[in-house]
């Protein structure tokens, strides 16, 4: 069984780099400036945090995202049809996103619309790279269901074949895995107003880009209790499910036969800056092996650690690495 660990989410920027931002939004650079001082300073970071989780010997490796300020934004911004709406709250965080609007039948013929990540920096060997999935994308968007869509059912099949496609453009360009985050279903189910429709949707999604030639899929939950719907994750056509383990009680999870999919466990709060102790790490990590019996074991972040901020986000990642190398040395 492969046990290993890997980022799942856009980092904290750096002091420099907010600092940059900040000099730019007060108009303290001059203008022709400010672009190349900025886009500097994230290269600059990107290629720091990239080192990093090569030196940690993590098993997949992302761009840390200093461009992309939230999960919608390379969609919104570049497929065509799209367009930017207000922002709204990120659940319950105190970050915003700015909702897509789709008031017509979208072009299903799309570029390449990942064109802010670095994947020319990234290793060709285990680059992941995280897309929305679409049933989050579609729940958390303005759909026009009198010009743009009939239903849901119609809206959600344009978005995937859209994800799809941008699957397989990544897969040719060498990236090994893809992570489709998948936050709404799982808050919905907290809530308890799951329906027989949301299933349907997340499964037309998936059976559309669930499987991609040449490339691993992850189905990456957070923000939400996984525990009464993990044996119906399982069965999705995904490779590996990731379950948010602040969110979800570990107990829920060991139930659980993931002998045919790969498991991600967010044990790693990238929400709160306390850090996670080793040894309850590792003793956590031995119960999953030996009652879940996972195909594939990751040990991640729950979700992005932009959250607390490049320090503490450096401190997980150390986390991340001694909890993996302590459990091999068993």
């Amino acid at each position: 069984m492969n046990v290993g660990a890997y980022l799942t989410g856009a980092f904290g920027q750096s002091n420099k780099l907010y600092e940059a931002r900040n000099e730019a939004k007060r108009g303290r650079i001059a203008p022709l400036n400010i672009k190349d001082i900025v886009n500097k300073q994230i290269l600059e970071d990107t290629k720091t945090i990239i080192d990093k989780q090569k030196k940690a010997g993590f098993s997949f490796i992302i761009d840390p995202m200093f461009n992309v300020y939230y999960l919608f934004q390379q969609f919104s911004d570049n497929v065509k049809g799209v367009k930017i709406g207000p922002q709204e709250n990120w659940f319950d965080n105190n970050v915003f996103y700015w909702i897509p609007l789709i008031d017509k039948p979208l072009n299903t013929k799309q570029e390449l619309f990942t064109r802010n990540i670095h994947l020319n920096l990234l290793p060709e060997e285990n680059t992941m790279v995280i897309l929305p999935s679409p049933y989050s994308l579609l729940m958390l968007s303005h759909v026009d269901y009198v010009k743009g869509y009939d239903n849901k059912k119609s809206a959600i099949i344009d978005i995937s074949e859209i994800i799809k496609q941008e699957a397989n453009k990544l897969a040719e360009k060498g990236v090994k895995r893809i992570q489709y985050d998948e936050p709404a279903f799982v808050k919905k189910q907290s809530l308890g107003s799951l329906e027989k429709e949301d299933f349907e949707l997340l499964e037309i999604a998936l059976e559309k880009c669930g499987k991609i030639k040449n490339i691993e899929t992850s189905l990456h939950t957070y923000f939400g209790d996984a525990g009464p719907i993990i044996n119906y994750l399982i069965n999705l056509p995904v490779d590996c499910i990731g379950i948010d383990a602040t969110e979800t009680r570990l107990e829920d999870v060991l139930k659980n036969d993931f002998s045919k999919k790969e498991l991600a466990i967010g044990l790693i709060n990238a929400r709160e800056s306390y850090i996670e102790d080793v040894d309850e790490l590792v003793s956590k990590l031995k119960l999953i092996k030996n009652r879940s019996r996972p195909k594939a074991l990751w040990l991640t972040p729950n979700t992005g650690t932009e959250y607390i901020g490049w320090t503490y986000g450096l401190k997980k990642m150390n986390i991340l690495k001694k909890a993996v190398e302590a459990f091999k040395n068993e």
